[in-house]
């Protein structure tokens, strides 16, 4: 497909290539360049990088959304990942990044976006959420962040169909927490609880999106 493309001009005299997808949509477009030949190259790199990311064959800077337990939920007024963290890293195999971070953790992580990786290109990032971050590659998911993550996603498109999956499902369970928040007119004072700590005040108890009844061998 690499050698089929063509740059185009843009209204402003920049090129740029547009990359079909199997459906005749736009798989991708390439940020406009001064020349046609930077153009196409832009593609070819990103072309390879989409064939061989899922294949841990390249490096790809990674999203994942940090979800604990006892969230509960975002604040009236505030964006959908209010109070939730992203840790912005590089690996070629994904998947047993995640694997292995979710090994240390009770919080579930949900792989969000992915582009073509390289450390300069993780060293930017780190420094463009500087004001975020909060503990090594761990950054708070503000505002800023959280759109950045989004518009990753839509760009590049490539995310294992398991994790576009969790993000449908988070995306419903921050839903039910919303509802949930304005029928007690306020936030619940304990979130999944220990069965072990004392409860007191208002608590609530998610079995459906939580992983709490996987011990007795259930399903989320």
């Amino acid at each position: 497909m690499a050698e089929l493309l063509q740059a185009q001009i843009n209204p402003d005299g920049k090129y740029v290539v547009e990359i079909p997808g199997d459906d005749a949509s736009i798989l991708y477009k390439t940020e406009p360049c001064a020349n046609p030949e930077r153009a196409l190259e832009s593609a070819r790199l990103w072309f390879q990088w989409f064939k061989d990311a899922p294949q841990r064959r390249a490096e790809s800077i990674y999203y994942i959304l940090s979800v604990p337990e006892t969230w509960p939920g975002p604040p009236s007024g505030a964006h959908k990942y209010s109070g939730l963290h992203f840790k912005i890293g590089r690996s070629r195999d994904i998947r047993k990044r995640v694997n292995n971070l979710q090994t240390g953790t009770s919080s579930d992580l949900f792989l969000h976006a992915m582009e073509p990786g390289s450390s300069q290109r993780e060293r930017e990032l780190h420094e463009q959420f500087k004001d975020e971050r909060r503990m090594g590659e761990w950054f708070s998911a503000s505002p800023a962040l959280t759109k950045h993550v989004w518009e990753t996603w839509g760009r590049h498109r490539v995310l294992p169909p398991e994790y576009q999956a969790k993000m449908c499902v988070l995306m419903e369970r921050i839903h039910v927490y919303q509802v949930m928040r304005h029928m007690l007119g306020q936030p619940p004072d304990m979130v999944n609880p220990s069965i072990d700590e004392p409860w007191h005040g208002s608590v609530f108890l998610d079995l459906v999106y939580t992983r709490l009844v996987k011990d007795n061998g259930c399903e989320e």
